[in-house]
Formats: structure tokens, C-alpha cells, sequence
């Protein structure tokens, strides 16, 4: 009976094991940089460069992903929780205003109608906004500061997102008088005192808040841009949502008002946290994927930069590596870029939201390339 043979494992070949050698040494040694991108294949130097472009990315990509629409009530909220609370009670229990969002927009309902007509403010520039009314407006029931105009609500039919911004800026400059509250004047004596109330700016597609320091005009916190109505449910209304820690079933709050703001304004507070991070939604996956593209395509320019920066430095008539043409030169310094990539993510974490992590790879991968350049690379002179 015949013997079976043995089958014979084939080992790995010299080339795979020049090529895994030299991809190890290459995380220190530059030699094994050159000499691993002149004779291993092509595509191992396209993965160096993959890996080169994404591994940086990955602390912003990190740091973006915990971004979210309620980060500027994470501390103090300067009363924006006892007029917020006061604001959907009265409106909840006194004008039965709701306001639900349907495919991102929002309406505007009063006694279960429609009307959104109270959207169609003039569509003028916002320096123009100083005749606009606020909407709704929290005057402050407390002895101590009665009458005090604690939260303003507008609502906008602002033609362009891109002009939010200076409308609220320019609301804002409405400021009031601690005394009696009447508006600013340019008459006021120069020791008379001012402030501005809290702001809220409601569109049919976007909302932004603007927080400011207690009897004062210094505005302390406003909402990250771009917090639209596209996530936001349409089964249940904002202020049913705001309010409904303090409504069983849908009747209406019996509840004494003072009583009721000081026993739910926390919770009250929390469910409009939840607003502004549910309505940020769309815009943290447009910033996180296009600050992310922007920096792959940086980075991906200055390893080909780098590239042609060693195919330049190798032109000198002395320079015996003036053969290397530029394919074989963005080659180095790709192999040369897995080592400054760990490093720079490693840095970008330690300094997260700092210029030194964005650019920390970019210093460490032109740093290793211009050393390379100068020791592997150099020019040969006569006596060397």
C-alpha cells in the first residue's frame, strides 16, 4: 500500500518577509523606509498612506462625536430654567399655544389652529429688526426683582440660516433699565445701569438661545449653531414636551404657578437639554464628517507635498540618489508616515481641541522627512 505523502507548507517567501521586515524597522529606522519602498510592491506604500491620512483623524473624529446641542447649559443657565418653566406654564395653561415640528418645520398652533402667519416678520436684514415685538416675553413675579423682564421669545421667518447670528446680536443691543425697565436710551445718564434679558429665536427651521449675566448686558452662553427641527418629533408639541413633567393626561396643570416653577423647573430644564441636543443632531453630523474630510485632504496634501519635497532635494548633480524619480520618492515618504501618525493621534488626544494636536502630525512627518533627507539622501562631496 502506497504511503501517503506529507504535504509540504510553503513557508513565507523572502519577498513578504523583506517586506514585513522592513514595514517593523520602518517605525524607526529611515533606512528601512527607503529601502522597503524601492522593493516591496506598490500597494504596501498606498496602505502607509492610508493609514498616515486617517489615524490623526481619529482624536477630532472623537472629540466631535461628544459635541452636543446642550454643552452651553452644562453649568450655570443663569435663569433660563425658572423663566422657561414660567413661559410653558402660561402657555400651556392660559393660551394653549403648542408648537410641533413636521418633515423640519415647525408650526405654530393656538387653540389647536394653525397660525403661522406669526412667522411673517418683514424678510429684512436684522439691522432693521429694532421695530420686531418679541413673541412672548417672562416678566419676573419675584419681590425682589418685580417686573424685570427675564426671558424674550421671538419668532422669525428668517429667509437664510446664515443670518441668525446677527439677528440675535442685534435683539441684544435692545438693552432695559434696571429701574423701570424701559428701554435703552441714548438720553440715559451714563450711570444709569442696564441689562439683557435671556433670548430665545424660533424659526420655522432653526432655534438659537442666548444667555446673559444676571442684571447685566454680557452675554455668557449661546447655543452651537445650527439647531434644526429635522429629528425632532412631530408626535409630541414643544411645550407639551417641555411641560409634560407637570401634565398627567393632558389636562390641564391645577397646579399653583410659583409652586409649580419651583418644583419642576429642573426637570423642565432637562427636557429642553434634550431639545437642543435632539435638534443638533443634523448639524454635529455635517460638522463631524466635513472637519473630518478637510483634514484627510490636508493631510493627504502634504504627504504627496513631502514626496516631491524629497524628489527635489535628490536633484543635485552630487546627489547619488538622483535616480529615484517621483513615484519612488512619495513612496518614502509614505513608508516614513505610520510612525509620525501614532505619535500625532497619541498628541491629539493629549491635546484635544488645541492647534498643537490638529498640526502635530504634519510637525512629526515633515520633521522626519527633512531628517531623512539630510542623512539617508544627502549629496556626496568629494572627500566624504
Amino acid at each position: 500500500m502506497a504511503k501517503k505523502l506529507k504535504k509540504t507548507r510553503k513557508g513565507m517567501s523572502p519577498k513578504a518577509k523583506f517586506t514585513l521586515g522592513s514595514a517593523f524597522k520602518g517605525i524607526i529606522s529611515n533606512q528601512a523606509c527607503i529601502d522597503g519602498s524601492k522593493e516591496s510592491p506598490w500597494w504596501v506604500a498606498a496602505i502607509f498612506f492610508v493609514f498616515a491620512v486617517i489615524i490623526p483623524l481619529i482624536p477630532g473624529f472623537v472629540k466631535l462625536g461628544k459635541v452636543n446641542g446642550a454643552d452651553f447649559l452644562s453649568s450655570a443657565n443663569y435663569g433660563l430654567d425658572t423663566s422657561l418653566t414660567s413661559l410653558t406654564y402660561d402657555l400651556y395653561n392660559n393660551d394653549h399655544v403648542e408648537l410641533k415640528a413636521s418633515k423640519g418645520i415647525l408650526h405654530y398652533y393656538k387653540d389647536g389652529v394653525e397660525h403661522d402667519e406669526l412667522y411673517d416678520r418683514p424678510d429684512q436684514d436684522p439691522e432693521y429688526i429694532d421695530s420686531y415685538k418679541e413673541t412672548f416675553k417672562v416678566v419676573s413675579e419675584n419681590p425682589q426683582t418685580l417686573g424685570k423682564i427675564e426671558l424674550r421669545v421671538f419668532l422669525w421667518n428668517m429667509p437664510t440660516n446664515s443670518k441668525l447670528s446677527n439677528y440675535v446680536n442685534t435683539v441684544a443691543k435692545q438693552k432695559y433699565r434696571q429701574d423701570n425697565n424701559y428701554p435703552y436710551s441714548p438720553d440715559d445718564d451714563k450711570g444709569t445701569k442696564y441689562y439683557t434679558p435671556n433670548l430665545i429665536i424660533i424659526t420655522p427651521h432653526t432655534m438659537a438661545v442666548a444667555l446673559y449675566k444676571n442684571g447685566t448686558t454680557s452675554q455668557v452662553k449661546t447655543s452651537n449653531g445650527g439647531l434644526d427641527w429635522y429629528n425632532t418629533s412631530n408626535k409630541v408639541g414643544l411645550v407639551e414636551r417641555l411641560n409634560k413633567e407637570g401634565v398627567n393626561s393632558g389636562d390641564i396643570v391645577s397646579e399653583e404657578k410659583n409652586n409649580y416653577v419651583n418644583t419642576y423647573k429642573g426637570k423642565v430644564l432637562k427636557q429642553f437639554k434634550g431639545l437642543c441636543n435632539e435638534t443638533y443632531l443634523n448639524q454635529k453630523k455635517r460638522t463631524k464628517w466635513s472637519t473630518t474630510g478637510i483634514y484627510a485632504g490636508i493631510y493627504a496634501g502634504v504627504l504627496v507635498f513631502l514626496g516631491l519635497m524629497i524628489f527635489v532635494l535628490t536633484r543635485g548633480k552630487n546627489n547619488p540618489f538622483k535616480y529615484l524619480n517621483v513615484w519612488h520618492c512619495q513612496k518614502i515618504a509614505w513608508w516614513a508616515s505610520f510612525t509620525p501618525a501614532l505619535l500625532g493621534m497619541i498628541l491629539a488626544f493629549v491635546f484635544s481641541g488645541n492647534m498643537i494636536g490638529q498640526m502635530a502630525f504634519i510637525l512629526l512627518i515633515s520633521l522626519r522627512v527633512m531628517w531623512l533627507s539630510m542623512k539617508q539622501l544627502r549629496p556626496m562631496y568629494q572627500g566624504q
